[in-house]
């Protein structure tokens, strides 16, 4: 209709005709191209809070997990002081069998592998190119050094690890404890064939072991790294805490 109109008015040279046929068509696709705008920055708006929020419920979960890992390295530092007086002493220890491997077992905890906070939310975000779109630029600033930083955390209390908690499952059959310390103590040893597991006998003979220099000197490596990876996560939980705030604030007030 409007293009036949434009021509009609060509014909006729009706110059007004033709100016206000043009101007109807450019603003009608200037509206148009407005719209779809407007459209895709709602869009893009609905992504972002979905985004924060799932973002906050990983927080929360870091949180409680990370606190739950801060009080395992205090536990740990208290095993390796307590293994550490044990093992100067001379004799027999005065702690059942029992009690040392689960000393044992607290010592070892955290000395393998160390877990890293929850990421997969953040880099679907960075990965979409939808990051761009959170218009605070501190959130956006906060979250790349909270996520970029946790790893390289993660890398460098992962580089400190001694070999500790390995060099103790070669001194103690894991039966005797560092696995499944509660129900495990009577089982046959896997290295004794049928003959029955004698716990005191096991734990007086890591005793013996321990009380050499090598192993000394792994201790207090260990005991080194321990007090790093409290600091570490120390750390880490100050920066959870305050990107929990950041985001939580955020997110209260999408949903208003």
């Amino acid at each position: 209709m409007i293009l036949r109109r434009l021509v009609t008015g060509l014909r006729k040279r009706d110059w007004g005709t033709v100016v206000l046929e043009v101007l109807i068509v450019v603003v009608g696709i200037f509206i148009g191209l407005q719209v779809d705008d407007w459209n895709q920055v709602r869009i893009g708006r609905s992504d972002i809070a979905i985004y924060l929020q799932r973002i906050h419920e990983d927080l929360n979960r870091d949180a409680t997990f990370f606190t739950f890992l801060s009080s395992e390295a205090r536990n740990k530092r208290d095993a390796l002081e307590t293994l550490k007086r044990m093992i100067g002493q001379d004799g027999p220890p005065d702690e059942e069998p029992d009690a040392i491997f689960e000393l044992l077992a607290d010592s070892s905890t955290l000395g393998w592998e160390f877990p890293e906070v929850q990421t997969v939310t953040f880099f679907d975000l960075q990965s979409s190119g939808k990051l761009a779109l959170i218009e605070d630029a501190g959130l956006r600033t906060q979250l790349s050094f909270f996520y970029q930083e946790s790893l390289h955390r993660s890398d460098r209390i992962q580089s400190r690890i001694t070999g500790y908690a390995a060099a103790l499952y070669e001194m103690v059959d894991p039966v005797a404890g560092l696995v499944g310390r509660d129900s495990e103590f009577r089982q046959h040893s896997s290295r004794g064939g049928n003959e029955e597991f004698d716990p005191r006998a096991v734990a007086e003979r890591f005793l013996i072991t321990a009380r050499k220099e090598r192993f000394s000197r792994l201790l207090t490596a260990e005991q080194n790294y321990t007090e790093f990876l409290i600091a570490q996560l120390n750390i880490q939980m100050e920066e959870i805490r305050a990107l929990q705030q950041t985001v939580s604030a955020v997110v209260g007030e999408t949903n208003q």
